[in-house]
C-alpha cells in the first residue's frame, strides 16, 4: 500500500510542476503581449491621426445621402397623403 501512495505521490508532483511550468510560460506570453499593446498604443496615435480626414469626409458623405434620403420620403409620404385626402 505504502508504494502505491508513493507512486501517487509521484504522479500528483509531476503533474503540479508541469502545471507550474506552463503557467510560468504563460505569465510570460503575457507579459510579451502587454509590451505589444503597450507599444502599439503609443505608435498608433499618429497614425490614426492621419485618417481624420478620411472619416470626417465619409462622416459628412453618410450626413448627405441620410438627409437626402429623409427628405425624398418626406416628400413620398406628403404626396401619399394628399392623394388619400382627395379621394
Amino acid at each position: 500500500m505504502k508504494i502505491v501512495l508513493m507512486i501517487c505521490a509521484i504522479i500528483a508532483t509531476l503533474a503540479f510542476t508541469g502545471l507550474m511550468i506552463q503557467a510560468i510560460i504563460t505569465l510570460r506570453q503575457f507579459t510579451h503581449t502587454g509590451k505589444a499593446v503597450e507599444y502599439l498604443a503609443l505608435n498608433a496615435d499618429s497614425k490614426l491621426e492621419a485618417l481624420d480626414p478620411v472619416v470626417t469626409s465619409v462622416k459628412n458623405v453618410s450626413n448627405i445621402v441620410n438627409n437626402a434620403w429623409f427628405k425624398g420620403a418626406a416628400a413620398v409620404y406628403g404626396f401619399v397623403s394628399q392623394l388619400s385626402r382627395k379621394k
